[in-house]
């Protein structure tokens, strides 16, 4: 596959691929496919074998399993320049242990784990940089889980939309990644919930909100509010 030289330097900003050099990305890449997909397509389902993982040129992905009454509970919404399903590759279970679906129209390469895998046997640089990216996930979401353990509805609420805030540092506003009902999910929360907390925090002056868009009025009070 011949890499686009915009898509050549936002692999090259990744540190899953940043320590490879041109000819060993140029193998990745030859076993690689660039994907256009629409919204609500499948990438890949629960179940199936884990043969590939993902990096997003632009769009966005959910990842997340059904459970066993049929509720979907979001794991996570993947944006531009991440990778999602690589840590599949390290793990005993050959089948994908959630599924994956685009949210919005989007891009992204599907790469080939069996030729990733034997690039990390030839380069250590590049395995280490894999398992400081399994590492910060696994962080993520020991902190995701004290969260939702340990604290009230409306405080997930107000952490998830400071998060959403902080990634935009020099906004006072964002677009939520996804529908309100899959942020609630996402935060184990009913939909009803989320509804009725932005709803208060718009009562208060704090946010105003048109459709998914959300505009942040006054930071320090979201902060502080519980």
């Amino acid at each position: 596959m011949q890499l686009h030289r915009v898509h050549h330097q936002i692999l090259r900003s990744h540190h899953l691929f940043e320590p490879l050099s041109e000819a060993q990305l140029d193998a990745l890449l030859q076993t690689a496919r660039l994907l256009n997909v629409d919204k609500g397509e499948k990438l890949f389902h629960q179940g199936e074998p884990a043969h590939a993982f993902f990096f997003v040129i632009s769009g966005t992905v959910k990842v997340y399993r059904l459970t066993p009454d049929g509720q979907e509970k979001v794991f996570d919404v993947i944006g531009s320049r991440q990778t999602f399903a690589e840590a599949m590759m390290l793990m005993d279970t050959p089948d994908y242990v959630a599924s994956a679906q685009a949210i919005a129209p989007s891009q992204l390469y599907r790469f080939s784990n069996s030729t990733y895998m034997e690039l990390l046997r030839n380069n250590s640089k590049l395995t280490f940089a894999l398992l400081g990216k399994l590492c910060i996930r696994l962080h993520q979401r020991i902190n995701e889980i004290e969260t939702l353990s340990l604290k009230n509805a409306t405080h997930r609420v107000v952490r998830y939309l400071l998060t959403q805030l902080a990634r935009r540092p020099d906004s006072n506003s964002f677009e939520l990644p996804m529908a309100k009902r899959l942020v609630a999910g996402h935060l184990s929360i009913q939909p009803e919930t989320f509804s009725r907390i932005i709803r208060h925090l718009i009562d208060e002056g704090i946010i105003t909100q048109q459709g998914n868009h959300i505009c942040v009025l006054n930071s320090q009070r979201l902060e502080l509010f519980e």
